[in-house]
C-alpha cells in the first residue's frame, strides 16, 4: 500500500530571505544554497503558529513565567513519549540550551577543571568549557561494527589523566545522528559514576528519530542514581523548528545541583521568551501529527542523501544517521585542504568539520524541500567529480 496522503506541505516552504534568518542571511546575494546551521526550512506546525497569533492578540508583552499548564505539558510529554516520570520542581525553564552548557559547567566545576566530551560534536560543546574558564578534553568517537560509538578505553585514560567534573553528552548525537542504546548509556553511566562526573545530556534531537527500529533513551531515565548525577536538556526548537523563539528547559533531579545550576544562570540567562513558552506548549499538545509527517518526509530525504552520496567519488557517510536531519560527510578522500570553502565555491554552504573538532568532514542539513535537496546534492556531486578528476 502507498503512503497515505499528507496533511502538511513540506515540498513548498516559505521564502526565508529578508526574515532575519541566520541560515539564509549568511549567503545573501550569493548563489550558495545554505545547508549548514541546524534549522529546517519547513513552516512550523499550524497549531504553533495559531497559538502565537492568539498570544500576540494580547497587547502586553512583558516578562514571562511559565504557566502551570506549560509545566504540566512538559511533565506529560516526558512521561508519555520518553517513559520518564519527572517531578515538577526538577524542571528549570531557560532561554536556550547553549547557556545551559555554561550553567552545568559552572555549577559543578571550578576554573581550570576539565570538561570531557567526544568529537566530532556540536561546536558549543567545545567552546562552552573554554568560555566558562575550564579546559576541554576531547575523545574521538570510533567506528565499531559499522556504527559510531564511544571509545571507552580512551575515555578511561582521559578521566584518569584530567581534573574533570563534567561529561557533555549529545544524545541523539549531533552531527553523527547516533541514538545511543541503553547498553551504551549504562556503560557511560558506570564510567561517569566511577570518576564522579556529572553528565550534562543534550537531548534536543530526541524527537527526531528516523530509524523505526531505534528508540531514544533519556540518559537520566536509566535509574534514580544516574538521574541524581545528571542535567538533561530539552527544547522544541529542532523538532518543531522554533529555534528563534529561544526557549528550552533543563531537568535536574538533585536539589543541590539544581540550586547551583540556577545560581550559575542567575542574572545572565534566567529569563524565558514569552512566545517560546507559548510555542512549546502548543507543539507538545498539538504537534504530533505534524511531527510524524515531518519524520516521514525526512526519512525520504535521507534515503535520497544516502543514495546520491554513495555514487559520489571521494565522499562517504560512514553510518546512516538514526536521528536528526543532519548527515556527516567524510570528504578527506577529495584531498582538499579547505572543504568548506571548496563547497561554497561550488554553490553549497555546509557545516565546517573543523568547528566540530574533526577536519576533513562537512555537515549537511537535509531538512529542506526535496527539490532543493536534489539541487544541493547535484552541486556537491559536481564538486566531488571535479576534484576527483584532478587527483
Amino acid at each position: 500500500m502507498g503512503r497515505k496522503e499528507m496533511l502538511f506541505n513540506f515540498d513548498t516552504c516559505p521564502d526565508r530571505s529578508g526574515t532575519e534568518s541566520t541560515k539564509w542571511t549568511k549567503y545573501a546575494g550569493r548563489d550558495i544554497i545554505p545547508a549548514w546551521v541546524a534549522d529546517m526550512d519547513f513552516a512550523s506546525p499550524p497549531e504553533v503558529i495559531s497559538a502565537l497569533q492568539r498570544r500576540l492578540a494580547h497587547p502586553v508583552l512583558g516578562y514571562a513565567t511559565a504557566r502551570r499548564s506549560t509545566l504540566d505539558t512538559v511533565l506529560g510529554y516526558l512521561e508519555q513519549r520518553h517513559g520518564w516520570k519527572v517531578k515538577p520542581d526538577w524542571v528549570v525553564f531557560t532561554p536556550a540550551l547553549v547557556p545551559c552548557l555554561h550553567g552545568a559547567i559552572r555549577a559543578v566545576g571550578a576554573p581550570g577543571d576539565h570538561v570531557i566530551t567526544t568529537v566530532p560534536i556540536y561546536p558549543p560543546f567545545l567552546s562552552a568549557p573554554v568560555l566558562s574558564g575550564s579546559k576541554v578534553a576531547t575523545v574521538s568517537m570510533k567506528m565499531d561494527g559499522g556504527r559510531w560509538t564511544f571509545d571507552f578505553d580512551t575515555l578511561e585514560d582521559t578521566a584518569k589523566q584530567s581534573r574533570a567534573k563534567v561529561f557533555l553528552l549529545c544524545n541523539p548525537h549531533n552531527p553523527l545522528g547516533r541514538v545511543f542504546t541503553r547498553t551504551e548509556l549504562e556503560r557511560l553511566a558506570d564510567f561517569a559514576a566511577r570518576h564522579e562526573l556529572i553528565v550534562c545530556s543534550d537531548e534536543i534531537h530526541c524527537d527526531l528519530v528516523l530509524d523505526p527500529a531505534t528508540q531514544h533513551v533519556s540518559f537520566a531515565s536509566l535509574s534514580p542514581d544516574v538521574a541524581n548525577r545528571s542535567i538533561s536538556l530539552f527544547a522544541t526548537s529542532k523538532t518543531y523548528n522554533t529555534a528563534g523563539l529561544l526557549c528550552g528547559y533543563a531537568v535536574i533531579p538533585d536539589e543541590g545541583l539544581r540550586a547551583r545550576f540556577r545560581r550559575a544562570l542567575a542574572g545572565v540567562a534566567n529569563e524565558v521568551n514569552i512566545f517560546g513558552l507559548t510555542a512549546l506548549e502548543a507543539a507538545y499538545r498539538h504537534g504530533e501529527p505534524w511531527r510524524q509527517e515531518c519524520l516521514a518526509y525526512l526519512r525520504d530525504n535521507l534515503d535520497l542523501v544516502m543514495a546520491e552520496v554513495s555514487a559520489m567519488p571521494g565522499i562517504r557517510i560512514a553510518q546512516r544517521p538514526e536521528a536528526t536531519y543532519l548527515a556527516w560527510l567524510d570528504v578527506r578522500a577529495l584531498g582538499v585542504t579547505q572543504p568548506l570553502e571548496t563547497f561554497e565555491a561550488g554553490g553549497v554552504g555546509l557545516g565546517n568539520g573543523v568547528d566540530f573538532g574533526m577536519p576533513g568532514f562537512v555537515r549537511l542539513n537535509f531538512g529542506c524541500p526535496r527539490e532543493r535537496l536534489r539541487e544541493i546534492l547535484f552541486r556537491i556531486r559536481a564538486v566531488a567529480e571535479k576534484k576527483s578528476s584532478k587527483s
